[in-house]
């Protein structure tokens, strides 16, 4: 049996949002900028806008831009906006999806972490469960600092406070910067946003997928955690019950029983790979739900 590449659900759901993400903010900042690029002169550029707004499908009217290309690059700010937005909550739920559904895999019940903690929600998660946090401590300077760049698109409309530009300044995030270690041996990490005069946050859209990037790294090493705390016999335990014993309908091609059926779900959704039958039988017999699950199996497949 190689668990080695074995995948949770909750990391499968955060990786399909990573991908998203990038899709969203790389196909709308491509899109935008062709459409920079129709025409240097306003009034062309903005009659285009208006006969495409017009076209959309949508009850829109004919609109006229008197700085187009500033409106769209205005617009690509907005975006990357909204998309880190995006990351914090999306990664707000799988760390909420780990802390509330394992109850009994807790080792530390009262857990307390200081605020000025980089990566706190994190660090929590972690000491709640008893991991070590060697592989993701060149993370959380990054981390935190754009959870707190997101504090202040949400809170202060897009101007730093203090925290962030304090942040910035910091030995510890400068120099998580400079080691970044990127997917690509001896690139380097796009430079982090900078503080204009004003407070206001110069946002490019590459920090909303570094940003995405930085939360996926954590995932994985919470996946990785997570698959050696519950154990194989926990995820057979799970499916049998999710996938056999609730289900009213099969979701998987047939199989010639429910062990090859069980078998198959866990290869294909959670990248377990060379299970014997024998374990699984023996799983579910343990449990008491052999017999009911190959029943029931046997009953959505007539």
């Amino acid at each position: 049996m190689d668990v080695s590449e074995a995948v949770t659900s909750h990391f499968n759901k955060f990786t399909f949002f990573h991908i998203d993400l990038n899709k969203y903010v790389k196909l709308s900042i491509a899109s935008l900028n062709y459409m920079n690029e129709y025409s240097n002169e306003s009034k062309a550029l903005s009659d285009k806008i208006s006969e495409l707004i017009q076209g959309a499908g949508e009850k829109w009217g004919f609109t006229n831009y008197v700085d187009p290309h500033k409106e769209i690059n205005d617009l690509k700010h907005q975006i990357t906006e909204s998309a880190i937005m995006r990351v914090y909550s999306s990664f707000e739920v799988f760390l909420d999806e780990i802390t509330g559904g394992y109850d009994q895999f807790i080792v530390n019940k009262k857990v307390d972490v200081s605020e000025a903690k980089y990566g706190h929600t994190v660090l929590k998660l972690f000491k709640t469960f008893g991991w070590n946090t060697k592989k993701i401590d060149y993370l959380l300077p990054v981390y935190e600092f754009y959870n707190t760049s997101r504090h202040c698109v949400v809170h202060q409309m897009g101007r730093a406070n203090q925290e962030l530009i304090s942040l910035s300044e910091s030995s510890e995030f400068l120099d998580a910067i400079r080691d970044w270690p990127t997917v690509i041996p001896g690139n380097k990490l796009s430079s982090p946003p900078t503080v204009k005069a004003d407070f206001k946050i110069d946002l490019m859209p590459h920090h909303a997928i570094t940003y995405s990037d930085v939360c996926y790294r954590i995932a994985s090493e919470i996946n990785f955690q997570l698959i050696n705390m519950i154990g194989v016999e926990y995820i057979i335990n799970y499916v049998a019950n999710d996938k056999v014993l609730k289900a009213d309908k099969i979701d998987y091609p047939p199989c010639k029983d429910v062990y090859h059926y069980i078998r198959h779900i866990l290869g294909e959704s959670y990248k377990i790979k060379g299970l014997e039958l024998s374990k699984i039988k023996d799983v579910l017999h343990k449990s008491g739900i052999r017999k009911k699950c190959f029943h029931k199996h046997a009953s959505m497949v007539e």
